[in-house]
């Protein structure tokens, strides 16, 4: 590896083919490992909704994925499995990328293959990273993200040139079109780059046109995906009927410009956000009491050294990752929502990469603590460091998974929050002869967690695109049944049967009346007129 000296920092003016090699070899590791893993088929909720609009190719909720839905889209296209395998396929294959990202960056930071490889080893099998990276998700796509990102900046900070700098900007503007956490990550990378503004010149511009083309991409991307207007999009599945929820008229559901702002805004979540000074302390406290699940409490220890030591080594890289991690934190932590936890996950590649930083310095620690009175060789300081690691950084964690991995089953079914449990195989069953006995051109109101499931069964199984399901009461700052719904009903009763899973009083206000109905085990209740 060659380097030469510039001031304090030790410049590596490539990245070596050894290098690229160890990280398709780590990242094929970590794929292999999801793949046996794998979750087989249909999972409800949001991932339901991706697994349905990725083979649709539409705009899902709020802010739209328009970029992960499309590359999803290829993934649907693998002759292996069906449509809900492939897609998670493609969680495991971003997760995989995010995998080897991980060890790039982490060997630019430290010229050290074996630490730069152990953290990403242990990023690969952190207990939510590799739970998301199993089931259709966005979470691992947007960690994906986040490698070319930094080794874009890293690789500008050592070399100067200003092509890296560019893609970083490039990923960054397209990362929108996947996750927004990946966003957050932007005050620590412009106070990165004004740091080293000494250093060279010019390069806010490359930055500013990555970043613009990768913006163009994004809006062309989310443009495309809506005016597709695929059967089962977030409109029809859910904002449509419930528009008055966020004060939209019936004119601005028809309108794509307008669907376009509500979707890219976030308008359904944008209440949740710094909604409750009581959410920082929840989501930090919980924080906290998760992060051994996803690193053990030595790797921990070794994180925070690793961040100590960045900042010794060169402090604007130590600023680079504590404030984008600092940021990407704070904001999550006032976000009042049920399933934050899995919106750590790009910061996790960030952790890992720290992990390696701090494994790098801990022979030098370690020897510092012994003084002159005990003087071990370098190389047996190292191999006990990577023993260390590996028995009580990485076993502890991937233990417990063995015998899922042995098996080839999924280790996380029916822990809590997560989104797959023992009754999930039996959703898809129940969906279809519900499916199939529903009369033609039916309207089902059904809740969030099955409802995509019922598309899934009734659109891409059966071929069923006459059937529309809903969910009647999407999260809003409005209780109740919005009242655009019953205007809906109003307006399709006539020409279409129209059901309810659950009963709402506000349908009975409205002069309309239930009767019970039940299709195979499903009861329901058709709305009829009095």
């Amino acid at each position: 590896m060659k380097t030469t000296n510039n001031t304090k920092l030790t410049v590596t003016t490539t990245l070596t083919v050894m290098d690229i090699a160890l990280s398709i070899a780590i990242g094929a590791l970590a794929f292999a490992l999801y793949v046996r893993t794998l979750f087989p088929s249909v999972v409800g909720g949001d991932s339901a909704e991706f697994q349905v609009l990725a083979y649709q190719v539409g705009i899902a909720h709020c802010p739209g994925y328009p970029v992960y839905l499309l590359l999803a889209k290829l993934f649907t296209f693998i002759p292996v499995g069906d449509i809900a395998y492939r897609v998670n396929l493609f969680s495991g294959f971003m997760a995989a990328l995010a995998v080897s990202g991980s060890y790039l960056v982490a060997v630019l930071l430290t010229h050290n293959r074996t630490a730069s490889l152990l953290g990403a080893a242990l990023l690969a099998i952190s207990t939510t990273f590799w739970s998301h990276a199993v089931i259709t998700e966005v979470y691992t796509a947007g960690a994906a993200f986040v490698a070319p990102i930094f080794i874009g900046l890293l690789l500008w900070q050592q070399t100067g040139k200003r092509l890296p700098l560019f893609i970083a900007g490039l990923f960054g503007g397209i990362s929108l079109g996947v996750h927004s956490t990946v966003a957050m990550f932007a005050p620590g990378i412009l106070l990165f780059m004004w740091l080293n503004r000494r250093r060279w010149q010019g390069f806010w511009l490359p930055a500013v046109l990555g970043a613009g083309l990768g913006f163009i991409i994004y809006v062309g991307a989310f443009i495309g995906v809506e005016l597709n207007n695929a059967p089962a999009n977030i409109f029809n599945g859910a904002y449509a009927s419930a528009r008055s929820s966020w004060d939209l008229s019936a004119a601005d559901v028809q309108d794509p410009l307008q669907r376009i702002l509500f979707i890219a805004t976030a308008k359904q979540w944008s209440n949740a956000l710094f909604a409750d000074i009581g959410t920082f302390p929840d989501h930090l406290n919980q924080y906290i009491l998760d992060l051994p699940a996803q690193f053990s409490l030595l790797m921990i220890g070794i994180i925070i050294y690793g961040l100590i030591k960045l900042f010794n080594r060169d402090r604007t890289q130590g600023w680079l990752f504590a404030v984008a991690l600092g940021v990407h934190l704070f904001i999550n932590f006032n976000y009042r929502i049920g399933d934050i936890y899995v919106f750590y996950i790009p910061g996790y590649v960030l952790l890992a990469v720290l992990a390696s930083v701090g494994i790098d310095a801990l022979p030098g620690l370690i020897q510092s603590r012994l003084g002159n009175k005990i003087n071990i060789p370098s190389n047996i300081l190292k191999i006990a460091v990577i023993l260390l690691v590996l028995a009580f950084g990485f076993l502890p964690v991937f233990t417990p998974k063995w015998d899922s991995v042995i098996a080839g089953t999924t280790p996380f079914i029916g822990q809590a929050n997560y989104p797959v449990n023992n009754d999930t195989k039996n959703l898809l069953g129940t969906a279809r002869h519900v499916v199939e006995k529903l009369p033609k051109n039916a309207i089902v109101f059904v809740d969030w967690n099955n409802l995509y499931i019922y598309y899934y069964a009734a659109h891409i199984e059966l071929g069923r695109t006459d059937l529309q399901f809903i969910e009647p009461t999407p999260y809003s700052q409005k209780p109740g049944l919005p009242e655009s719904v019953i205007e809906f009903i109003a307006d399709n009763i006539d020409q279409r049967p129209i059901y309810f899973t659950n009963k709402f009083p506000e349908v009975q206000k409205a002069g309309y009346r239930y009767q019970p109905r039940t299709f195979w085990y499903l009861n329901t209740f058709q709305v009829i007129k009095k």
